[in-house]
């Protein structure tokens, strides 16, 4: 029975750090700054995108507010989670996600694939990223077509 038991627990983890990844864009998506913050461990996070636009937040507070100018830049945003790649290791986690990005400002464009390099902890309310590291495999920012749209109802 403890095997079922280990092997269910291990489908468990995947799914909810999956689930995770998911919330993550869903509320970079819906500007919703509570779910935001909400999927980061409560102490030590730490948000990191790399070069060529690089930035680094330590800590909910100052990667909330990173998220925030962040969103100020762009008119409309749509991030999506493709697959993942997980290792469990106890009440930590290892994980990597392949991301696209698309989004248009005033007078930005920007269209991107890249990958979520991650550390997780599980705290007692879940799964949370403890680290997040954004490598970027392809930009452009080159001018695109079509119509942007901007969240109706952004959450703070």
């Amino acid at each position: 029975m403890r095997d079922i038991e280990a092997a269910l627990r291990l489908v468990e983890d995947q799914l909810e750090i999956q689930q995770l990844a998911a919330r993550f864009s869903d509320a970079a998506n819906e500007r919703d700054v509570v779910a935001f913050e909400a999927v980061w461990a409560s102490q030590g996070a730490v948000w990191e995108i790399g070069d060529p636009l690089p930035a680094r937040a330590e800590g909910r507070q100052q990667i909330v507010e990173l998220n925030k100018q962040l969103m100020k830049i762009e008119r409309y945003f749509m991030q999506l989670t493709h697959s993942g790649v997980i290792t469990l290791d106890g009440d930590r986690a290892t994980a990597r996600f392949n991301i696209r990005e698309h989004g248009r400002g005033e007078n930005s464009f920007y269209d991107n694939l890249a990958v979520y390099n991650d550390v997780l902890v599980r705290e007692p309310q879940g799964w949370r990223f403890l680290q997040r590291s954004y490598s970027y495999r392809f930009l452009d920012q080159g001018p695109f077509g079509g119509v942007a749209f901007e969240v109706l109802t952004p959450r703070s």
